[in-house]
C-alpha cells in the first residue's frame, strides 16, 4: 500500500515538473518573440487629404457658386453705367435749358455751321474737319465747365474702337442731339443753312415729356471690322422736310441700345427713360456699318411722332 501511495505521488510530481516546464517553454517563446511585454493595438489610420470625391465636390460647388455670382456681378456693373449715363443725360439736358433761358428761349442749334465751314457742334468746336471737337468754346461749356465738360458713357468704351480711321464727331460722349426738330428747324425751313443756324424755341415744343431731346448715340461702321463711333446726331426714323413733312427715306440709324439691348433717352422735360430697340434697318449702312449687329436703331413707333414738336 505504501509503496502504490508513493508510486501515485512519484508520477503526479513528475506531471507537475513536465507542465512546468512545458509552461516555462511557451513563455520563453513568448519572451523571444515580444519581448515579454503586451504589443499594443495599431490603430486604423485616416487619410491626410482629401480624397478624389471630395475634391470633386468642392469644384462642383465651386462651379456653380461662380454660375451663379458671375451673373449677380455683371449685372450689378451694367447697372451702375446705365446710372452713370443717366447722370450724363441729365445734366447735358439741364445745360440745353439752362442755355435756353439764357437765349430767348431758344435752344442751342446742334450744328449751326454744318452748311458751311462745318466747325461748330453743341457739345463743342475745332479748328479744323480733321480735328476733334473741343468743349471750351462751345456753347455749353458756361453750363458745364464745373464739372470739365461732358462725360463719356462708361458703356460706348465696350463698344467704340480705338483711334477709328474717320471719327469725324467725337467729342460728344456718346450721346446725340435731336437736331432735326429741337437743335434745328429742318421741319420748317427743311435743309437750308436757317434750319441749321436756329434752333427751336422752348415754346415750339408742345409736348416735352413725349419729345426726345438727346439719347444714347453712335454710328456703326465696317471699315476695319465692326464698331461704332461717336456721333453728335439722333436721327428720327424718316428725313423731315419743310412745313414739318417728312420723305419716305430713312437715314442711318445712330440710336444706340448699348445698355443691355436699350438706350437710355432724355426728354424735352429732362426726365430720363430706358427703351428698347423696336426697328432698324437691315444690311450694310453707307459707311458698311452692321446697323443690326452694331444694335443701332429705333425704339416706338415707326415715324418721328416722339422726335417732333407736335
Amino acid at each position: 500500500m505504501a509503496d502504490s501511495s508513493w508510486s501515485i505521488l512519484r508520477a503526479s510530481i513528475q506531471i507537475s515538473r513536465r507542465e512546468r516546464v512545458g509552461a516555462r517553454s511557451a513563455f520563453e517563446a513568448h519572451c523571444e518573440a515580444g519581448g515579454g511585454q503586451a504589443r499594443p493595438v495599431p490603430k486604423p489610420s485616416t487619410p491626410n487629404g482629401f480624397t478624389l470625391i471630395e475634391l470633386l465636390v468642392v469644384v462642383a460647388i465651386i462651379a456653380i457658386l461662380a454660375a451663379i455670382i458671375f451673373p449677380v456681378l455683371a449685372c450689378a456693373r451694367n447697372s451702375a453705367k446705365r446710372t452713370q449715363c443717366a447722370g450724363n443725360l441729365r445734366q447735358v439736358a439741364d445745360a440745353l435749358i439752362m442755355y435756353a433761358d439764357d437765349n430767348d428761349g431758344r435752344y442751342t442749334p446742334a450744328a449751326s455751321d454744318i452748311f458751311t465751314g462745318n466747325l461748330r457742334r453743341w457739345h463743342g468746336t475745332r479748328a479744323n474737319t480733321s480735328s476733334p471737337f473741343l468743349p471750351q468754346n462751345g456753347p455749353l461749356w458756361s453750363y458745364l465747365n464745373r464739372s470739365q465738360g461732358i462725360k463719356v458713357c462708361p458703356s460706348m468704351r465696350d463698344y467704340r474702337q480705338a483711334n477709328p480711321a474717320e471719327d469725324f464727331e467725337s467729342g460728344c460722349g456718346g450721346y446725340g442731339y435731336n437736331m432735326a426738330y429741337v437743335g434745328g428747324t429742318y421741319y420748317k425751313y427743311g435743309f437750308t443753312r436757317r434750319a441749321a443756324r436756329e434752333a427751336s424755341s422752348v415754346s415750339d415744343i408742345r409736348r416735352p415729356s413725349r419729345t426726345v431731346m438727346l439719347t444714347d448715340s453712335a454710328i456703326a461702321r465696317g471699315d476695319g471690322g465692326q464698331y461704332v463711333q461717336e456721333y453728335s446726331f439722333c436721327e428720327p426714323p424718316y428725313f423731315v422736310g419743310p412745313g414739318n413733312t417728312v420723305t419716305p427715306d430713312r437715314p442711318t440709324p445712330t440710336v444706340h441700345f448699348r445698355h443691355g439691348n436699350r438706350a437710355l433717352v432724355v426728354w424735352c422735360d429732362s426726365h430720363v427713360s430706358s427703351e428698347r430697340m423696336t426697328f432698324t434697318t437691315k444690311g450694310l449702312n453707307v459707311y458698311q456699318g452692321d446697323n443690326e449687329a452694331m444694335q443701332t436703331g429705333w425704339f416706338g413707333p415707326d415715324d418721328n411722332s416722339l422726335f417732333d414738336t407736335e
